[in-house]
């Protein structure tokens, strides 16, 4: 292979690697507090071990150990303890304080359980907010209380 043509391809290779990790997904929240192991894994299956501060992104699907609590804040300010032995998918976190009208959350809880406490978002757009579990779907915007949990 001749040397010109090398150049352009490895100055191609170059940028692809450089700008791989801007091509991750939006960051939807943060981990305020962690008790015990939680788990985010990525819509690609990257796993990372989640701590205080750790960013939530929207994809990711997010799982509590055994005894683990874990406090997530979303980027409308609205709240999510986790129980331990929860799963719970972010599948879709769209908010712009400037357009309501692109306002939609859905999230999905296959295991556990968690308490929530509405944000912006919920407050100003009622039906935005969907969350699927095993026993049904949950929709609006009022603070809830979920558990999947046999009593």
């Amino acid at each position: 292979m001749k040397l010109p043509l090398l150049f352009p391809r490895l100055l191609s290779l170059l940028a692809l690697l450089l700008l791989a990790p801007l091509a991750q997904a939006q960051v939807v929240g943060t981990v305020t507090r962690v008790a015990g192991l939680t788990v985010a894994k990525s819509a690609e299956g990257r796993t990372r071990v989640l701590a205080e501060n750790s960013p939530l992104r929207q994809g990711d699907t997010v799982t509590t150990g055994r005894n683990t609590f874990a406090r997530l804040e979303f980027v409308d300010g609205a709240t999510m303890v986790l129980q331990p032995e929860s799963l719970l998918v972010l599948t879709r976190y769209s908010y712009d304080a400037a357009k309501p009208e692109l306002d939609k959350v859905e999230l999905e809880l296959t295991q556990g359980g968690f308490s929530s406490t509405a944000g912006a978002l919920a407050k100003r757009s009622r039906d935005a907010t969907v969350i699927t579990t095993p026993a049904g779907n949950l929709q609006g915007n009022a603070d809830m209380e979920v558990s999947l949990r046999q009593p």
